[in-house]
């Protein structure tokens, strides 16, 4: 019996045409949403004023896209179902203005190669063609008659591809996710209507998922669009951006404060909605600094930049692009700053010219007082020195002090005040985590504590330290039984866009063992009417909508129902203890700080918050003495 052979002895072959699609479909249909977005991309750039999209068990069945754009012409419907046949680019130059959404000619080949598909489409009413595809292989091809457009119709998704198939996930995952795309042009298209219909197998009757009204594709229109998918209440919280901006081809929205507790940012660059880590980067960190770490306010935005100064071919999904000017992101920055100032509602406090300095040059530091005119003494390095006597009193100081009731002006006074005053070094008792020998130092600004251990030195931040033990505490009580449930007297009502209320719907079982009860509304609308007994209403709500928009925006839910309710009452958990812990600025005692390290290190995991926020900070003898250039 000879060797066998080895990877390295293989000779080069040619993939046949069939297995070349397949693969060539993986990187463009991932799942039903997949299919759906390729298609209404294509009746966008068509023309089209009205798109329906019909969905079977969340499209893994069936889906029926169908649109009054400008069709196929019979002799070009066989070339539409091959690979890289388009008619929107034909030069390389092309492809670096890319001006449509689709652009590659991969989408109906590809949706071909994995499925059975029908192709209905006509230029001219009553002059169509119909074809069918099955595993990429044409097998009926005819005239038919049908009104101006296309429907593409699509069975059966994978079923040639079995270890694809079992990737989908569960009917109303997979609904989500589609309905999120079609919800997502709708933003970006309010001139164009949409109507998503959507049913389960079996004897389950259509309902009507999302469906709107074509508008303006103005600022008026932009702003009745987002109202018929996200509510009106909404959009009276939504402050535009600045006029000015207008004529750079930046536009949008971005919400107040109140619109923080659900994950609501879009962002659509020349019609084409993108998760851009630039722009939304800027974003997060334009809310930092102006909101200080609030959670992120609503976004809407439209970039209109020339085609040639944005690189949408730099992923498969065409869900990434690449901005070739660099000062585009720096105008996008500016114009968010400035609508978030403006969303905050804040007026500038007037400003008054002083008539003097702030304070008496007369401080010596550490907040020690000098009398004016009298020398004090001061140790440096064990030993005892004199300084210069203070200066006298200005003239300005004896204004100063007649205006605001006679102030003493002899002694020169302190320029700081010491708010949080170094504590003894004691000993922190632990619970032997490897940190038996830490000793405390103190509290720096009422924010951080600083321990002193053998080689480092630590900075724990307090409330997330707090934070995390209160989560593992939250978390096992609400393990060990069922959650108590309170009936709300007046249901609270949630506004919901459609994918939101899909994403509601996936974790309605998983609410219910939580001690929430929630029903579903007309109009997209939802009605908490029980809460868990551990949260007050506002928080109650404010989770619910904050679980429903993370969802919506992409975060998996598990599929077991059993895994669900661990999910949800991880954010339970991780919500109630971030509402209780210590704050911020909060000034705490010896003994307190000693409690609180303490039963950190007894926790589980003591270094992350429930977030993933770090909570210690150590800096070793060995960084300290080289920031100090000892090494």
């Amino acid at each position: 019996m000879g060797p066998e052979r080895t990877q390295a002895d293989r000779p080069l072959l040619r993939l046949p045409d069939t297995l070349i699609s397949k693969i060539a479909a993986g990187e463009v249909v991932e799942r039903p949403s997949s299919v759906v977005k390729e298609l209404v991309e294509n009746a966008l750039d068509a023309g089209a004023t009205r798109i329906e999209i019909e969905l079977v068990n969340g499209g893994i069945d069936l889906i029926v896209v169908s649109d009054d754009g400008c069709g196929i012409a019979a002799d070009e419907a066989m070339l539409a179902v091959e690979r890289h046949a388009t008619s929107k680019i034909g030069s390389f130059e092309d492809l670096l203005e890319v001006a449509t959404l689709g652009f590659r000619g991969e989408a109906l080949s590809s949706i071909a190669a994995v499925s059975k598909c029908e192709l209905v489409t006509a230029r001219t009413a009553g002059d169509g063609h119909r074809l069918l595809v099955e595993g990429g292989k044409v097998t009926i091809d005819e005239p038919v008659s049908r009104p101006r457009g296309t429907t593409l119709t699509v069975e059966s998704l994978f079923y040639n591809v079995p270890a694809r198939k079992q990737f989908l996930k569960r009917a109303p995952t997979e609904l989500r996710h589609a309905t999120a795309v079609v919800q997502g042009y709708a933003l970006a298209r309010p001139d164009v209507t949409f109507v998503l219909g959507h049913r389960l197998v079996g004897p389950a009757p259509r309902r009507e998922v999302l469906q709107t009204q074509s508008t303006g594709i103005d600022r008026a229109g932009r702003l009745e669009r987002i109202g018929q998918l996200f509510g009106t209440d909404l959009v009276h919280h939504l402050t535009p951006l600045p006029e000015a901006r207008r004529k750079q081809g930046i536009d949008g929205f971005v919400g107040d404060p109140e619109t923080a507790r659900g994950r609501r940012q879009f962002v659509f660059v020349n019609g084409r909605l993108v998760r851009d880590r630039a722009v939304l980067g800027i974003y997060y960190k334009a809310v930092r600094d102006l909101m200080k770490g609030a959670a992120a306010p609503a976004l809407f935005l439209f970039l209109d930049v020339p085609p040639e100064s944005v690189d949408v071919n730099v992923h498969p999904q065409k869900s990434e692009v690449r901005f070739r000017d660099a000062a585009v992101l720096g105008r996008v920055g500016s114009a968010l700053r400035a609508g978030l100032e403006a969303a905050k509602g804040e007026e500038p406090a007037p400003l008054r010219e002083p008539e003097g300095p702030a304070a008496p040059p007369g401080w010596t530091g550490a907040g020690e007082v000098r009398e004016t005119g009298v020398a004090v003494a001061w140790d440096r390095g064990g030993g005892r020195q004199e300084s210069d006597p203070a200066p006298a009193a200005p003239d300005w100081a004896e204004r100063l002090a007649t205006r605001y009731g006679g102030a003493r002006t002899g002694p020169a006074g302190k320029l700081a005040e010491v708010a949080y005053s170094p504590e003894p070094s004691t000993p922190v008792p632990l619970s032997g985590r490897g940190r038996d020998s830490l000793r405390l130092i103190g509290q720096y600004k009422g924010t951080m504590v600083l321990l002193e251990g053998p080689e480092s030195l630590l900075v724990v931040d307090q409330h997330v330290a707090h934070e995390r033990i209160l989560y593992e505490r939250f978390r096992r009580s609400l393990g060990e039984q069922q959650s108590a449930s309170q009936t709300l007297l007046v249901p609270r009502v949630l506004e919901l866009s459609a994918a939101e209320h899909a994403a509601l719907a996936e974790c309605t079982a998983g609410l219910e063992r939580c001690g929430y009860s929630v029903s579903s509304l007309s109009g997209g609308s939802a009605a908490i009417t029980a809460i868990p007994a551990v949260l007050p209403d506002v928080e109650a709500e404010s989770l619910v909508l904050r679980i429903a928009t993370r969802v919506a925006a992409g975060d998996e839910l598990p599929s077991e129902e059993e895994g669900l309710a661990e999910y949800l009452l991880t954010q339970l958990a991780a919500s109630r203890a971030c509402r209780a812990a210590v704050k911020m600025h909060q000034a705490l005692s010896a003994e307190k700080m000693e409690s609180l390290i303490a039963e950190l290190f007894a926790c589980d995991h003591p270094y992350t918050c429930p977030h993933g926020r770090p909570v210690v900070l150590e800096l070793t003898d060995r960084d300290l003495e080289r920031r100090f250039k000892r090494r």
